[in-house]
């Protein structure tokens, strides 16, 4: 666990390091919960996806100081222009399908 400069907002999953001079872009707190290897694309690559072409992505929990609401947030490592970004209450029945697919096997 990174030791945090502003105790009073940080919730105890948050792994990011604050400072008093943060940006207000940079509030917030951030755990990282996954990252692995994936095709980022489209559905037509489903057929034949583009072999060698994966993207490292990163699933983290996110919620903006003094904000109510965290977020889950799937995003490519290197180029995290594009993001998959779901309430909690959503997360719900993402994680019913992955664990459908993966217990059927595919």
């Amino acid at each position: 666990m990174v030791a945090n400069t502003i105790q009073e907002h940080c919730p105890r999953w948050c792994e990011r390091a604050h400072a008093p001079d943060d940006p207000p872009e940079s509030r917030y707190h951030e755990q990282v919960l996954a990252d692995f290897p994936a095709v980022v694309g489209h559905r037509r690559d489903l057929v034949e996806p583009p072999l060698g072409i994966a993207a490292e992505l990163v699933v983290r929990r996110v919620r903006y100081f003094d904000a109510p609401q965290t977020w889950l947030v799937i995003e490519e490592a290197e180029d995290a222009t594009r993001h998959l970004i779901l309430s909690l209450d959503a997360a719900t029945p993402l994680t019913a399908a992955l664990g459908t697919v993966t217990r059927d096997h595919g």
